[in-house]
């Protein structure tokens, strides 16, 4: 599995290197931050890539640096969950409709139960959506951890993640809407399948100028198998860099 893996993000490379050798034009490369706080994972950044191609797609990568120790060794606060994708990035509809399809791998030991630190422990395909035309406002997102290191005395856990935020554009400035999540573990061995939160509430969204944007999003926990708390709070800040 591991050497499909490392196949998949070769030809994804490579391609991205093929592009950029079929033009004297240079595209442009961009890079940005989204830094994230909420009720349960806790503080997290992002980090984003983007390299224009002279094709109708873009080539992507995110890397995820998870920092609740819930997600590593939990006593010391290593071996945290590293995540890392590329994909491709599609414009639709006048560039109105962005569709962004990742697929990367998962390092650490929060898809199982070993005592330390598993080199692309899981695979994680995820896909983004973003349209932007008028009134509305609206992003979505949705990715599987699935685990793939599989040994006689690891007892391994798949997850599946998703959000959205659909909003009304007040103004160029302020986005009002609603915000929606749940995240669960699909599948354990040892155990039944495990809801940890499902999130219901409303949204705001800041536009600045030069792309940044700062959304914060509360309202009540619909469901839990985990015992989470009755209500919940999101905010995050996108900045290009």
């Amino acid at each position: 599995m591991k050497k499909y893996i490392i196949l998949i993000l070769i030809s994804i490379l490579t391609l991205c290197s093929l592009n950029a050798q079929e033009t004297e034009e240079e595209n442009k490369a961009t890079f940005a931050t989204k830094i994230i706080h909420n009720s349960v994972a806790g503080f997290y950044p992002i980090f984003f890539g983007n390299f224009e191609t002279n094709k109708n797609y873009d080539i992507t990568f995110y890397t995820i640096f998870w920092t609740n120790p819930a997600f590593g060794n939990l006593q010391s606060g290593s071996d945290l969950l590293l995540e890392t994708s590329v994909g491709l990035g599609f414009k639709f509809l006048n560039n109105s409709l962005y569709v962004n399809p990742s697929f990367g791998i998962t390092s650490g030991k929060f898809s199982s139960n070993s005592t330390g630190t598993k080199i692309a422990e899981g695979v994680v395909p995820s896909l983004y959506i973003n349209y932007q035309k008028g009134l509305l406002d609206f992003e979505g997102y949705i990715a599987y951890y699935k685990s793939i290191r599989e040994d006689d005395d690891i007892i391994t856990k798949d997850y599946l993640l998703n959000w959205m935020a659909p909003g009304i554009n007040v103004n160029k400035r302020i986005v009002l809407g609603a915000f929606y999540e749940s995240f669960g573990i699909t599948r354990q061995e040892d155990a039944d399948p495990l809801l940890v939160y499902q999130w219901l509430g409303g949204s705001v969204k800041l536009k600045f100028d030069k792309g940044i944007a700062f959304r914060i999003s509360a309202g009540a926990t619909l469901n839990t198998d985990a015992g989470t708390s009755d209500e919940f709070y999101k905010v995050s800040a996108f900045i290009p860099l």
